[in-house]
Order: structure tokens, then sequence, then C-alpha cells
């Protein structure tokens, strides 16, 4: 008898890995390779990529609307973010797993004894590019990720209103 196989788990991972490894390589890029996301930022990712409201909110601004503008015009991307950051952190931490086996992130440890996740190519391997990722959802991690560049994890936390 064959093993079961959760195909909507396997599917979630590998959508999550490639949204959190198209975030990662987006962020990097835009802070010249000299900072990377940290686990605290990557786990913010997918409750705002997956959640309808927050991508439709997101994916259509212009990148230099400052990130509090665009909370205090789209509250619906602070509805249940909490709830929505544990019920995805699971995923969130399966997505980066496959990512680093993968080797298409690596987790570094920096000397302040922090880790960071980085995107271990100059682009993307030969044929891993996540062509089947919904373009809004690329636009919402780009988006993000111009955002989350310039603030802490903690600062982060605190303009989602998360504890």
């Amino acid at each position: 008898m064959a093993g079961y196989t959760d195909r909507s788990l396997i599917h979630n991972s590998a959508m999550a890995c490639f949204v959190l490894a198209n975030f990662v390589k987006e962020y990097q890029t835009l802070c010249a390779y000299t900072n990377f996301p940290s686990l605290d930022k990557l786990l913010l990712v997918l409750p705002l990529v997956w959640h309808g409201p927050s991508r439709r909110s997101i994916s259509g601004r212009i990148s230099s609307t400052p990130l509090h503008a665009v909370l205090s015009d789209e509250p619906r991307i602070l509805e249940q973010l909490e709830d929505r950051i544990s019920a995805y952190a699971a995923v969130s931490c399966q997505g980066l797993n496959l990512a680093c086996a993968t080797g298409l992130l690596a987790r570094r440890q920096l000397s302040n004894d922090e880790a960071v996740f980085v995107f271990a190519h100059s682009q993307w391997p030969k044929n891993s590019k996540p062509t089947a990722i919904p373009t809004e959802m690329l636009a919402t991690t780009k988006r993000l990720a111009t955002w989350f560049k310039d603030y802490s994890g903690a600062e982060l936390f605190a303009l989602f209103g998360i504890s």
C-alpha cells in the first residue's frame, strides 16, 4: 500500500519557498547585497502575500508610497494580522527549509548572533524561476521588500501593531 501524500501541504510549501525566495532576492538587491532579511521579517511576508485584501491593497502601490500611509489607507491589512502570522508560521518555516534545502536560500549567522537569509545565487538557477506564482503575489513581495528594508523586525512588528 502506498503512503499518503498531502498534495496541498507540498503545494503550499513549494509556493511558500518561491514567494519567500523571491522576497529575499528583491530585498538583498534593493540593499545592494549589504543587508539581508531575518526570520522575524520573513514571518510577515506570507500573511500579507496570501491574504487577498492585503495583497490587492499592496500590489498596486507605487514603491515610493510610505508603508505607514498604506496601512492608514487600507486598515484591512491589519485585520487579524497577528492570527494570520500564527496560522502561517509553520508553512513559512517549511518554505524556508525547502528554500535552504534546495540551495535557493542560505542561512547566515551575523556577528551579533542574528540569523539572516540570503538568496544564494546571482540569478534564479535554471528551471527554478517562480513562473507559476501570480503576478499580483510577485508585485506584493517586491513592495514588501522595498518597505521592509528600511525597518528592523521590531519596528515592523510595532508598525503593524503586533506585540
